[in-house]
């Protein structure tokens, strides 16, 4: 949104930034956050096809949490119509309260649907939201490609290569097929279950 700047935004609680990586102990968590945002941001952006705008469309952070991404997107002035829903509801209270407007933040329950129209979306993207999804990973995908335009644009991240032997302690093996589910039923609240 025109004359929305990041510096005019603000930032949420330690304990709700800290949700989507442990912030308490970083020297600056602030800047650890601001910096995991900006670089979140230019890697979305950058995996866009060339020439493709946000100008006049409508993006959806599935997964959101407090903003992290969203405040880069909707805090450079870009010209779209950025929306983010968790389930969080906490997070979602926060946004609504703190960031409403440039960003439209709605809560969702932890299976679909989604409460918004079909075809809304012109682009969605999650970021590590399959990374947690053991069981309903496939009426999700469903559910965003039914809230996404017909020409829409669905960018979402996952663990793979990188952080095989960090989370799951092995080396990656480019021969296994297959899911591997590590933590099965942890709560929402300590991280939820973690799916390379």
């Amino acid at each position: 949104m025109p004359g929305v700047s990041l510096a005019d935004l603000p930032l949420p609680p330690l304990q709700l930034a800290s949700r989507v990586g442990s912030l308490e102990e970083a020297d600056d968590p602030w800047s650890v956050y601001d910096a995991l945002g900006q670089a979140t941001t230019h890697d979305l952006l950058a995996a866009l096809p060339d020439g493709y705008s946000l100008d006049g469309r409508r993006v959806l952070d599935f997964g959101c949490g407090a903003g992290r991404t969203l405040r880069h997107l909707a805090g450079e002035g870009r010209p779209g119509e950025f929306w983010g829903c968790d389930i969080d509801a906490e997070s979602v209270a926060w946004l609504e309260e703190n960031l409403s407007p440039p960003i439209h933040p709605f809560h969702n329950g932890e299976l679909p649907p989604l409460d918004q129209p079909d075809e809304m979306f012109d682009l969605v993207y999650c970021v590590s939201v399959f990374t947690h999804l053991s069981r309903s990973w496939s009426a999700w995908l469903l559910e965003l490609h039914r809230v996404l335009k017909p020409e829409g644009l669905l960018l979402a991240t996952f663990m793979g290569e990188g952080q095989s032997r960090l989370i799951a302690g092995e080396e990656w093996d480019e021969s296994r097929v297959g899911m591997l589910t590590l933590h099965p039923g942890q709560s929402w609240d300590d991280g939820g279950p973690m799916v390379l």
